[in-house]
């Protein structure tokens, strides 16, 4: 079998990776192109000793990774045109938004993403642990709990916690809720309601 045989059936689903991976499909598509061409180029940069899905996403991603800007974490979105997701997919630290999105949109294994990464389980399993990390640290917020049962309100404050969260009050009555409000302005708030008051 020739290597285009290998990577044609692949190419629809490396499309996607690609697209989710640059953040748009012109973009993505390019990448796609430069593995090709630089394959037809130097055929034995194609792993034929690997499975073809994980011989097509490792070459995929050393072109991606021989570009030095698709190293650079970003703090802040390159384009306006991106989407939210998309946004928060590029702050995550490169390696480990690749390992994420192997397991999480591609559904690769544990092992099959540790051979297209080249790497050990283990360092996948940490990597992805770092993307779920850095993925909770942007949506964590501060919130505000309005609920008149301490023992409900001590529940919702260890779950909110639990969650990477910040509470920052618990308000009882409609005006200690009304006052926590203005003075924190939450990002989430948890409101009881039906307050004794």
């Amino acid at each position: 079998m020739s290597i285009s045989e290998i990577i044609a059936p692949q190419l629809p689903y490396l499309r996607r990776f690609a697209r989710v991976l640059s953040g748009s499909q012109e973009s993505g598509d390019a990448y796609v192109v430069a593995m090709l061409e630089a394959i037809a180029a130097e055929p034995s940069m194609f792993p034929v000793d690997l499975e073809p899905r994980v011989a097509t996403y490792r070459s995929f991603l050393d072109v991606w990774n021989s570009v030095q800007l698709n190293q650079k974490r970003y703090d802040a979105p390159v384009s306006e045109r991106l989407a939210a997701a998309d946004r928060k997919l590029e702050a995550i630290t490169p390696r480990a938004r690749q390992a994420f999105l192997l397991m999480a949109v591609e559904e690769f294994s544990t092992s099959d993403t540790a051979r297209v990464l080249n790497t050990d389980e283990a360092e996948v399993k940490a990597l992805v642990d770092q993307a779920a990390s850095e993925i909770a640290d942007q949506v964590a917020t501060n919130v505000l709990i309005i609920e008149d049962e301490p023992m409900i309100a001590l529940d919702l404050a260890d779950l909110v916690t639990g969650l990477g969260h910040d509470v920052c009050e618990t308000a009882r009555t409609h005006g200690e809720a009304v006052a926590a409000f203005k003075k924190h302005k939450p990002g989430l708030v948890l409101a009881d309601i039906q307050l004794a008051d």
